[in-house]
């Protein structure tokens, strides 16, 4: 995908360039301090997705997001600001997100899931959720060493890309059975090593003591909701 980052402070423009080459390592990412700069760029390259600090010098956050929404019938606005205050009038010129500094990665991962106008990326997993839950990469089934490797993976899928702690997977996995860690590290393994023999390693977002998933990577099909139901936990 293609991005630029709209900002007046130095320190915001690395951050995101630090998380754009994280979340999209083979997109195109622009990073420039100024609207005016901006407008070129977007207008040349043919850029669609704009994160847009709400207080610019010049021209506000606001004013540009009228002018770009008017000119460009398909672009995505998300506001990167520091004041809970400028929601009203974020929500009012149809910005796809409002993200409040401070934030980290997995806010703008969150972010670019809520695009009005969503991008075409390479996925390499589908996960299927209508009828029974089932993981497929490049059209064939996944299939993990142990069983309960595709309930943990599911799990994952079920909190949509936010972080679960290991505390948190043994709990709805073991009913909290702290004696079931080195399973869990097994397990993980388990997930790892087969997204890694298909190429779709990067799909998993790997802390200390916590794991997620990267949800821009994953196609998903049917209601995350019902993966509750159809494994029986007891959120």
């Amino acid at each position: 995908m293609k991005t630029i980052t709209i900002d007046d402070n130095s320190s915001i423009l690395d951050l995101m360039r630090f998380f754009m080459n994280n979340i999209d390592p083979n997109g195109t990412h622009y990073f420039v301090d100024s609207v005016h700069k901006a407008l070129d760029i977007i207008e040349d390259e043919g850029v669609r997705i704009v994160f847009l600090d709400f207080e610019m010098p010049g021209i506000s956050g606001d004013d540009a997001a009228h002018f770009l929404n008017e000119k460009y019938k398909k672009i995505d606005i998300i506001f990167i600001t520091g004041y809970t205050e400028y929601a009203l009038e974020a929500h009012r010129v149809h910005c796809s997100a409002f993200v409040t500094k401070p934030f980290d990665e997995h806010d703008i991962r969150e972010a670019l899931q809520y695009l009005r106008v969503p991008v075409n990326l390479d996925k390499t997993l589908q996960v299927r959720c209508d009828k029974s839950f089932s993981v497929f990469a490049n059209g064939k089934p996944v299939q993990f060493v142990r069983k309960l490797t595709m309930e943990l993976f599911a799990y994952l899928i079920y909190k949509e890309g936010a972080i679960a702690t290991n505390g948190e997977l043994i709990s709805v996995l073991w009913d909290g059975n702290i004696d079931k860690q080195d399973l869990l590290r097994k397990h993980i393994k388990d997930m790892r090593d087969c997204f890694g023999e298909i190429g779709a390693e990067d799909v998993l977002i790997k802390k200390r003591g916590s794991i997620g998933v990267d949800m821009l990577k994953i196609n998903v099909e049917g209601d995350t909701s019902k993966i509750v139901q159809e494994f029986g936990w007891h959120l």
